[in-house]
């Protein structure tokens, strides 16, 4: 009989911590038990309380563990939790991939390809479950893009804005900070394989800012928790970058040498004084002023800032301002100065090899099919495709939806017009899950989803600089669940008797290294020289040309003859204090300007 096991795998929740895990499997092949995996340098062989309970997950008799349909007459609706399966009949893989491609083939023909809409988000974020041979599928059909624009897209923008690319301190390099920020960074409740790290530094001397509207546990643990007026980001930003060019706390060498547009910004912050910031955001001026001053003085000084501040009115202004204060200061210098948000850039896999774009072009209509942003799926349900009849151009109206990594009536904006176009007769909409969720109350059919521990896959993170290959180990789970991209090629390409894509699901070239073949790949990280070199300035590490130079200013809104600086804009709602635009908390436009 064969022996226990230890087989690499790595967490692809939509987390920053990406961890390596070791799973311990039986000679009957069942995973036993779950634990990190020592010889990651960010992982360090512990997981989050999340993780650690997987198993509980995997091996839920809740798991749905085969196809199923909508029974005939079945109303689709909410329904009660533990009911679910009552309107639902199992049907096996190859009656559902038959009911299911010849209803997109018919579709396809009536209304045309681009009323099908693929919707998926980060379910898994590992490279092939996130966004490979489902590309493809869709791209071969004709089917509508999908702008995955739900979480971090703004603040994602307002990094790029800056820095050219989307890199930031390494997190093990956290450790030799002097002065941490954590700017709407609850480190310790979701990110906490960060936190060993701040808590070394801190050892050594290092204060932890943090600036969060709510006492979290990071704020409850930090040296000095600042609490600041929900969407007021961006005024405390500009108003601490007034004091540090007014007071002389700025580096004058680093600004000359890596940055561009500082006349600009030295100007357009001058009405941003203490007094005016504090009436803004709700911290007291001496408070703002002392930040300045302990942020400035303290070397290196490090931001961890995260998603939570673009959510709001001036979400985008707010990331791009704070992402301008580690240039101001010259704390990219500094081994564990400067900023994170993500790190998602430094991994250079090649995702057109994976998606095939260029499939499109053979699809029925021989050109890109339109792009629906996510963000606005309520509308894509109830209204796109009825102004038609005006002669406009926003294509036929949405008759299917497949939805897989994503559970949009539970996370989309405007919920309400959601759940209306989910109610829809006339839409087809297929799911592909774990679990019942909220949106499989409205599926036509549903169809039994992997975990991590049932798939392979590579993946990057954007918390760290180290890439997982991740195995296949509990097998005996769930034998019918399928991952997404052995869905799209192996079963729906032939039932749609289509010719797959003759490609490796794996190309070299859309690799970062070749040591990411083995399956423990930690090799594919920034050049070591530069996490060594104290005194190497980041864009010349970083930064490929062209951009060289940090940018506080947009040379595109110069073009338009628009503020080359954005502002914070004050919105208040009568009486009350500034507010957060409430019905617009998790929505962005396709593309945010706002930066």
């Amino acid at each position: 009989m064969p022996e226990p096991r230890i087989v690499h795998t790595v967490c692809s929740h939509d987390c920053p911590d990406s961890c390596a895990v070791l799973v311990t499997v039986d000679e009957l092949g069942k995973a036993t038990r779950v634990h990190g995996d020592p010889a990651h340098p960010v992982t360090r062989g512990f997981l989050c309380g999340k993780v650690a309970k997987y198993l509980d997950r995997v091996y839920s008799p809740s798991r749905l563990l085969y196809p199923m349909r909508r029974r005939d007459g079945a109303p689709k609706g909410r329904m009660p939790y533990g009911r679910e399966a009552d309107v639902f009949e199992r049907i096996g893989w190859d009656q559902a991939l038959d009911l299911i491609a010849e209803r997109l083939r018919l579709i396809s023909e009536e209304y045309g390809p681009e009323s099908i809409l693929p919707y998926s988000y980060a379910g898994t974020i590992g490279l092939l479950g996130y966004g490979s041979m489902d590309r493809r599928f869709f791209h071969r059909l004709g089917a509508s893009r999908l702008d995955r624009t739900i979480c971090s897209t703004t603040g994602g923008d307002a990094l790029v804005s800056v820095y050219g690319k989307k890199l930031g301190t390494d997190t093990e390099h956290f450790r030799h900070s002097r002065y941490i920020i954590a700017w709407g960074a609850n480190i310790h409740g979701n990110n906490v394989h960060l936190w060993p790290f701040v808590e070394e530094a801190r050892r050594h001397g290092a204060r932890l800012v943090v600036i969060d509207p709510y006492r979290t546990r990071t704020a409850r643990a930090a040296d000095w928790h600042i609490a600041i007026q929900p969407g007021t980001d961006a005024a405390l930003a500009l108003g601490l970058m007034r004091i540090l060019i007014e007071e002389g706390l700025y580096d004058r060498n680093y600004v000359a040498e890596h940055t561009h547009g500082f006349e600009a910004l030295r100007d357009h912050v001058q009405p941003y004084t203490p007094e005016h910031v504090a009436g803004v955001t709700g911290i007291a001026a001496a408070d703002i002023k002392r930040l300045a001053r302990e942020y400035a003085a303290s070397v290196p000084a490090v931001i961890r800032m995260n998603y939570g501040i673009q959510r709001s009115q001036n979400g985008g202004a707010a990331a791009r301002a704070v992402c301008m204060l580690p240039a101001l200061i010259g704390a990219w210098k500094h081994l564990g100065g400067g900023l994170q948000l993500s790190t998602s850039g430094a991994f250079a896999f090649n995702s057109a090899a994976l998606e095939r774009p260029d499939l499109m072009l053979a699809s029925p209509l021989q050109r890109p099919a339109r792009i629906v942003n996510m963000s606005r799926l309520g509308h894509a349900l109830t209204e796109l495709g009825t102004s038609q009849a005006q002669g406009q151009t926003d294509g036929p109206p949405v008759k299917a939806l497949f939805v897989y990594n994503s559970n949009p009536a539970a996370i989309a904006p405007n919920q309400n017009a959601v759940v209306r176009g989910l109610m829809r007769s006339d839409l087809f909409t297929v799911v592909h899950e774990q679990f019942f969720t909220d949106t499989t109350d409205y599926a036509d059919i549903v169809l039994p989803a992997t975990t991590f521990l049932e798939h392979k896959d590579i993946q990057g993170a954007y918390g760290h600089y180290s890439a997982n290959w991740g195995s296949a180990s509990a097998s005996r789970s769930c034998a019918s669940a399928t991952p997404s991209m052995i869905l799209s090629t192996r079963r729906l390409l032939l039932n749609r008797r289509q010719t797959a894509p003759r490609r490796r699901i794996l190309p070299g070239k859309a690799l970062p290294d070749r040591n990411c073949r083995r399956k423990k790949a930690y090799a594919c990280n920034l050049p070591r020289s530069a996490r060594a070199d104290t005194s190497c300035p980041l864009p010349m590490v970083f930064l490929p040309p062209p951009v060289a130079r940090l940018s506080f200013i947009r040379a595109r809104w110069q073009r338009r003859g628009s503020t080359r600086c954005r502002r914070f804009i004050r919105r208040t709602n009568r009486a009350r204090a500034p507010i957060l635009m409430r019905s617009r908390l998790s929505s962005c436009p396709a593309r945010p300007t706002t930066i």
